[in-house]
């Protein structure tokens, strides 16, 4: 896993604050929300950035540094009325390269156990 997507320090961090149990329900709503994240065609720009807005603080809570960096930078760009097409792109391989990350996580820690 590759620690500039997933902060491993700063989950162990919330893990000490509010247990693992809550960490992992947590992590599992974020991944299966993130996997649908920034999809379908003809949004408004407002949509997108509502949807990278909810996610900036989740993605940056969850140790997701880079994640929660791009969805500010989409959100602003949305408020702004830029074209999106180039960041969507961009956030959704981002998006999923995370997702991977997240989900190998989720199997090592399944499997210390």
């Amino acid at each position: 896993m590759s620690h500039s997507l997933v902060n491993r320090d700063a989950l162990e961090e919330l893990t000490a604050v509010i247990g693992t149990e809550k960490l992992v329900r947590i992590l599992d709503r974020f991944v299966v929300s993130l996997t649908t994240a920034f999809e379908g065609p003809d949004r408004a720009n407002d949509d997108y950035g509502r949807e990278a807005h909810t996610l900036v603080s989740m993605s940056g809570m969850l140790g997701c540094a880079e994640l929660s960096q791009a969805c500010r930078g989409l959100e602003e760009s949305a408020m702004a009325g830029n074209d999106l097409t180039r960041s969507l792109v961009d956030l959704r391989t981002l998006r999923d390269r995370t997702v991977a990350a997240l989900r190998d996580l989720q199997a090592e820690t399944r499997l210390s156990a």
